[in-house]
């Protein structure tokens, strides 16, 4: 029977059969195998003596996992439980995950997930124990972490910011608690937290990766909690220790063959271009120049200039084939006829390659870059066939309207609405094809060129991109679009659309938000600071969880030296957003989604002196503010002076 002992486990006092020994300054990860069939990988920390453990046992039958010392068994505020000594001199451990039964493929995928069947327990004043059963096809997953006590403090004592959820980017699923890190971390990877169509397993994300970072950044400005930090980094480098010998990141979404997702490897990028911006870590920045390599030869050349690929499958004519849709061949606009054009993955891996340019000083690939952002703006620009486009996109906007608004509608309308998804829709690749165009009369915005689907989720991410796009290249050229891309999306009904579709589309509300908080940092329009409070208030509602730029910790949007912590008030049914530029730049919005006026009090104030203002723009002269239910305030530094980044 396999047996695993924690404390010498901890003590670096057991044998092993082989070892890797990864490290960078601040972080070391040791990668152990027993001849028992049991692996592990221990993570260690330069600054603290906080250790986490990912134990892995692969042989059938029972395997025990043993404590010594006498310690009784406690829920977790943070999730999972605490194993607490009787003896001051003992360590505490944390268990953030029930160990996990796991199916794998060869490529890592999770097949299938559930507890671990428990056999047999035992407590004696010398030691703890547990016995699990494992099948002979699965794995049976343990994370445990080793902590001092000052840290176990930390995770009992949660404030509201710390137990509100945040949207992940990837899986569209909610972090709540520090434990949920572990439904994403398995074994050291960094998985999205559900089963990814079409088949129905979970894969590696780095988008996933890339919001948790987001989210623990914000939480440990926050709170300066070391384990936010501690987990944070774990984050990083396992991103980093995931990356392929050529520099990329490999998926294995859509087939068996691992095919790689240019959109999750720009979120790889971003993340490790965050921490690198803070935190110059030589490992890290050799993953990004890898990385940089890696993206700028997955590109087409179009007859505007480059265009970054949508993921590897769209590399040749062959290995389109194994793509899951359905799409029309082309060669619109000089493309190769393998190449989709899907927008937001090029303008999202072009931020992606210019942010790592700034950060690391490293100009190799500033032609590509500026060939690749022309193109961007090119393909936005394109309005061939009004006469055509116009029309038919106001016969498709009847179609983009939520289901009770549609089924109002007068009879002649509900028969163009009818004949438009059933008949023209399916023709608008064939028609793309002809007549290449992004931006539709209105400000819908479509997808791509190719795939035979038409997808309304995808205008906010799409905006979300291009606003990020704007603001980095200072593309001025882009300010109509956007103002009447976003005027489209609050009004045209698309918004509601999202909101009656619950559990299928109403997480684009999630990138709605992301997309609004990007466009207030660089607008001043008060129309999207209210859109954005009413995409907040709906996010509570639906208990999607927030978007986690919204802590105001997103490096892409305000550089890590001028990020500043996201003040929390004192009651929880108030939700801050921090939309501050720099300290001496501060801007929030206090939402209050609840049905009744809250007092605005403050269990952590703001940094600085702010004056509020209600969402009329009128100037609150009170000492106490009263946010008004479904409503919210605006709280700004005296001084708005614009500050250099």
């Amino acid at each position: 029977m396999p047996s695993i002992d924690l404390t010498s486990l901890f003590a670096g006092q057991m044998e092993f059969a082989s070892d890797r020994d990864w490290k960078s300054s601040d972080f070391n990860r040791l990668d152990y195998a027993t001849d028992s069939d049991v692996y592990f990988l221990i993570d260690s920390f330069s600054d603290s003596p906080a250790v986490c453990a990912f134990i892995r046992c692969t042989s059938s039958g029972t395997f025990r996992l043993s404590l010594e010392g006498e310690y009784c068994l406690a829920k977790c505020a943070a999730g999972g439980w605490i194993l607490k000594p009787y003896r001051v001199t003992d360590d505490f451990f944390w268990l953030p995950a029930p160990p996990m039964s796991r199916s794998l493929d060869q490529q890592g995928h999770i097949l299938s997930h559930k507890p671990a069947l428990v056999s047999g327990a035992e407590v004696s004043p010398k030691s703890v124990s547990l016995e699990f059963e494992n099948t002979d096809t699965n794995v049976v997953d343990i994370v445990a972490w080793k902590l001092p006590e000052y840290l176990l403090a930390d995770l009992q004592q949660l404030d509201h910011m710390e137990r509100r959820s945040y949207f992940l980017w990837s899986s569209h699923t909610a972090y709540k608690i520090p434990a949920d890190v572990y439904l994403h971390l398995v074994n050291g990877h960094v998985y999205e937290n559900h089963e990814v169509w079409p088949k129905y397993w979970r894969v590696c994300s780095e988008l996933d990766a890339y919001a948790l970072y987001v989210t623990l950044s914000g939480l440990l400005r926050g709170t300066g909690k070391k384990i936010y930090e501690l987990m944070r980094r774990q984050i990083v480098f396992s991103v980093v220790a995931r990356q392929n010998s050529d520099g990329g990141w490999y998926h294995g979404e859509w087939t068996d063959e691992m095919e790689s997702h240019y959109r999750l490897h720009a979120a790889g990028m971003l993340l490790l271009a965050a921490y690198f911006e803070e935190i110059q870590d030589p490992v890290v920045g050799e993953a990004i120049k890898r990385a940089c390599a890696f993206a700028a030869t997955r590109i087409d050349r179009i007859n505007a200039g480059v265009w970054y690929l949508h993921d590897s499958l769209e590399e040749t004519e062959e290995t389109l084939k194994r793509y899951p849709f359905r799409y029309e061949i082309s060669r619109a606009l000089g493309k190769s006829p393998s190449n989709l054009m899907v927008l937001n993955t090029h303008l999202d891996t072009n931020v992606a390659m210019e942010r790592c340019r700034r950060v690391t000083g490293d100009a190799e690939f500033s032609s590509l870059i500026e060939s690749a952002r022309e193109t961007s703006v090119a393909v936005c620009a394109m309005k061939p066939a009004e006469w055509l486009y116009r029309p038919l996109f106001r016969a498709i906007g009847l179609t983009l309207l939520p289901p009770s608004a549609g089924a109002a509608l007068p009879l002649p309308l509900r028969a163009i609405k009818r004949m438009t998804w059933k008949y023209i829709i399916p023709l608008l690749p064939r028609i793309k094809a002809r007549f290449p165009r992004f931006v539709m009369p209105g400000g819908f915005i479509e997808r791509d060129l190719a795939q035979h689907s038409f997808s309304v989720r995808y205008q906010p991410v799409n905006l979300m991109d291009l606003v990020r796009t704007r603001r980095i290249f200072g593309e001025e050229a882009l300010d109509p679009l956007l103002e009447e891309s976003f005027a489209f999306t609050q009004h045209s009904g698309i918004k509601e659309r999202w909101k009656e579709f619950a559990g299928k589309e109403d997480d684009s509300l999630g990138f709605w938000a992301e997309a609004l908080y990007h466009m207030c940092l660089l607008e001043d329009d008060r129309r999207y600071r209210a859109w954005l409070a009413d995409a907040v208030i709906y996010l509570d509602d639906a208990r999607l969880g927030l978007s986690p730029s919204l802590l105001g910790c997103n490096a892409e949007a305000v550089a890590p030296k001028l990020q500043t912590l996201c003040p929390r008030p004192s009651d929880p049914r108030l939700c801050v957003t921090n939309l501050s530029k720099s300290p001496q730049l501060l801007e929030y919005l206090v939402i209050n989604p609840s049905r009744e006026d809250v007092v605005l009090e403050w269990e952590l104030a703001p940094v600085g002196p702010v004056e509020w203002l209600d969402s009329g723009d009128t100037r609150r002269e009170e000492k106490r503010i009263m946010v008004p239910a479904r409503g919210w305030v605006q709280g700004v530094t005296a001084s708005q002076v614009e500050v250099e980044r």
